[in-house]
């Protein structure tokens, strides 16, 4: 029976390593792996409201919405209104002309009450709703509170009195009281808190005012557990009264405005908001992710189940939709389709200059390897569903990764990427290592298109790019039942791998010489120390090729480099080598430059390439070695919790602890808005940093994907902060399509099943 790179779950059960696992046979069991049921679940986004540059300079004071569906914005030149927002096309705010008597109210402030809103203005409490009725003179100068207590009697308050009215206009009581910042009314109590920076007041109807509590620093306060408690925001933290502990360890503790929503607490700061978790925990939106603003003004609950957060910006609305993971793949999908295929390649990073409507894709210095990605997750999803839209976007994506091939001059040598009508160009200048040593961009050099002279190709391919080639050849090997592609697919494999292996385990470039990374050759791999993890790369990386090469062409020539490299050059010893021993250098420069930190983009090396070294291993002995080195390498992953590292290390060490929960949380909190906001979270109270380390891992446990800057499988996704201006969009089609549909294709996610 065919086992194969991507057939995984018939290789894991009944392949060459059958005997050597049998008493793993729980392990290897399909009906013993964990399944994630796909049901709906809440996925957040964002919907953003911008005020325009004299809005911003006349300022924002309250937000407030009703029953109806209405939201307004009290600023200090009238009521707004949100127009014409929805995901990633922000909206404006606009003048409220729907009631055009009120346009020449000087509105003071406004409050919800029984789901409606009341308004305040220098001579009246008044409501549009209850036909109009409400109409209360309050007789105050001055007028900047207002709330509603029990059976429509309403306090008004000026600074200086407060007013307790009835909806007849008759004044039930007048109190002096100064230095009020906010009022709140507590119906479980039927009393009103006056609250300001010094102290809050009980006001009961009838009674002398009660001071409650005494303190300092008072920012705001609000009622939590339907009105039982009351909670009060510092620029400390925040604290709940009786209990008086102050709580600082929080995203950022300089509280200015507080509201309980849907039985969750919201807190607004001076550098975004969050909201209070069941767990104790907290969810931080802050960025233009999800705010336009980080210096919150107000909050209140939104129609649909939003929540509104009004910021010295313009507004928010944080915004819940009920889906199936398939759902967002689906979302993902449609996105990949319209702003990242470039020529069949999936550009994986496309420019935004004039906002999401526009999307400039240009070639990118990886678009084998995210091409790859792309191209294997469509066949999974072909696979899984049948569909043919999936099976044409693997077809395209594959015609343009095989053309890296046949654009070039040289038989076996591919290109980084091609463009049309291209400027010929070379930048390979004598002293070109060293610069794309200590820039980390691979050096420029444009060739005329062997296949057309329009067109004009990229030389310098690399490591990494081979691995996307190699991933993506042997799927279509695998995967597709059409043998003229499969044809095609060995061509350029069996191409490639000869062309390495004749050239001593080097790429050659057009001008004779390796290329920088294309190096697999023994005095390069083991001219680095032992502890430098390119040796430990290279090794399993260029084993892993052979055996692909050897697999599906048949040739004994790759199987015999294979094994000369592993027994006479320390191959399988370097690929065996521990992860815990990988540091840093300082024996020469060029093992000091890639050792410094831990290279997150070799674990999509690594991974990736594992699929060509377990499951096609020469003998079941050097396969349970692979299984070792393979689980070494996963354990230190762990940690990240990324879904595609996981499904591949079940898929190919038949691993039944593959963190299935981790995986899922990743796909479920990686954000929907692909854009590259600036995003910071080092200035965190509720977090702790580690000191310094060698895999960068900044804290640990790993703070949700939706609040970190976006993450991509060759980056530190314990990255903290990171600048942009969300003019970029990143491509799904290798972050998430890929880990989810190989999920779906290894049976650990299940088709979608909505619930009742």
């Amino acid at each position: 029976m065919k086992y194969g790179i991507l057939g995984i779950l018939i290789l894991c059960i009944w392949g060459c390593g059958k005997n050597k696992v049998k008493a793993l046979a729980a392990a290897t069991d399909v009906t013993s792996w964990s399944v994630y049921v796909d049901t709906p679940y809440a996925q957040e986004y964002a919907v953003k409201y911008y005020l325009s540059e004299d809005q911003k300079a006349s300022g924002v004071q309250d937000i407030i919405s009703n029953r109806n569906g209405n939201i307004q914005i009290l600023s200090n030149n009238g009521l707004l209104v949100p127009e014409n927002g929805q995901q990633f096309y922000s909206g404006t705010l606009t003048p409220d002309i729907s009631y055009s008597p009120m346009a020449t109210k000087k509105i003071e402030a406004f409050s919800e009450y029984k789901d409606h809103i009341v308004y305040l203005d220098d001579t009246h409490v008044f409501s549009n709703a209850w036909a109009g009725k409400i109409q209360i003179t309050h007789g105050l100068e001055n007028p900047k509170l207002l709330v509603g207590g029990d059976d429509f009697h309403f306090l008004v308050y000026n600074g200086e009195q407060l007013a307790y009215l009835n909806q007849n206009g008759q004044e039930l009581k007048l109190t002096t009281e100064t230095g009020i910042s906010q009022i709140l009314y507590q119906g479980t109590e039927n009393r009103f808190l006056l609250v300001s920076p010094e102290k809050i007041i009980a006001f009961v109807p009838g009674e002398p005012l009660k001071e409650i509590y005494v303190g300092s620093g008072i920012n705001c306060a609000a009622l939590a557990n339907e009105g039982t408690k009351i909670v009060v925001g510092t620029s400390k933290g925040y604290f709940y009264l009786g209990e008086n502990k102050l709580i600082e360890n929080v995203p950022w503790p300089e509280i200015r405005t507080i509201q309980e929503i849907d039985g969750t607490l919201w807190f607004g700061t001076t550098w975004g908001a969050f909201k209070l978790l069941e767990n104790g925990s907290y969810s931080y939106y802050s960025g233009e992710r999800w705010l336009p603003g980080n210096e919150v003004v107000g909050m209140a609950k939104g129609p649909e189940k939003s929540v509104l957060i009004l910021t010295n910006n313009g507004v928010g609305s944080i915004k819940t939709d009920l889906m199936t993971l398939e759902d967002k793949a689906i979302f993902y999908e449609k996105q990949v389709r319209e702003k990242n295929i470039r020529y069949g390649f999936n550009c994986s990073v496309s420019k935004l200059p004039n906002g999401y409507a526009s999307a400039v894709m240009k070639h990118q210095p990886s678009d084998n390897l995210w091409t790859a990605m792309y191209l294997v997750s469509q066949l999974y999803r072909y696979k899984v569903t049948g569909s043919e839209e999936a099976k044409q976007n693997a077809y395209e994506s594959f015609e343009a990764m095989e053309r890296l091939h046949h654009i070039t001059t040289i038989k076996g040598l591919f290109a980084r990427s091609y463009e049309r009508d291209h400027k010929v160009i070379n930048e390979k200048k004598p002293g070109w290592q060293k610069k794309e040593l200590m820039s980390g961009s691979p050096a420029i050099e444009w060739l005329p298109g062997e296949d057309h002279s329009n067109w004009a190709w990229r030389t310098t391919v690399s490591s990494d790019q081979t691995v996307g080639q190699i991933f993506a050849l042997t799927a279509i090997l695998e995967l597709v039942d059409d043998q003229a592609w499969k044809d095609r697919a060995l061509e350029c494999l069996d191409n490639l791998m000869g062309y390495i292996v004749d050239n001593d385990y080097y790429i050659i470039d057009v001008d004779g010489e390796p290329t920088l990374w294309g190096k697999w050759n023994p005095s390069y791999i083991n001219g680095f120390p032992k502890n430098v993890g390119d040796r430990r790369l290279g090794s399993s990386n260029i084993i892993g090729f052979l055996q692909t090469a050897y697999k599906f062409t048949g040739k004994e020539k790759y199987k015999t480099s294979a094994y000369q490299l592993m027994e006479e050059q320390g191959y399988l010893e370097n690929l065996m080598r521990p992860i815990s021993q990988i540091g840093h250098a300082d024996n020469d420069e060029l093992s000091s430059n890639l050792s410094h930190e831990w290279n997150h983009s070799d674990d999509e090396m690594y991974f990736l390439g594992y699929f060509g070294l377990s499951p096609y291993a020469f003998t079941p002995e050097l396969q349970e070695d692979y299984k070792k080195s393979i689980q070494d390498h996963w354990q230190a992953e762990r940690p990240e919790k990324n879904a595609l590292w996981n499904f591949i290390y079940a898929a190919t060490t038949a691993a039944e602890d593959f963190d299935l929960d981790n995986s899922i949380w990743f796909l479920k909190n990686y954000p929907m808005d692909l854009r590259n906001w600036e995003m910071q979270n080092s200035h965190r109270h509720d977090i702790t940093v580690l000191p310094d380390n060698f895999r960068l891992q900044s804290t640990k446990e790993l703070l949700p994907l939706t609040e970190t800057p976006l993450y991509r499988h060759n980056g530190n996704i314990f990255d903290l902060d990171r600048d942009g201006d969300g003019k970029q969009l990143i491509s799904a089609g290798d972050t998430w399509l890929l880990p989810y549909w190989m999920g779906r294709y290894l049976g650990v996610i299940s088709a979608p099943k909505k619930k009742d």
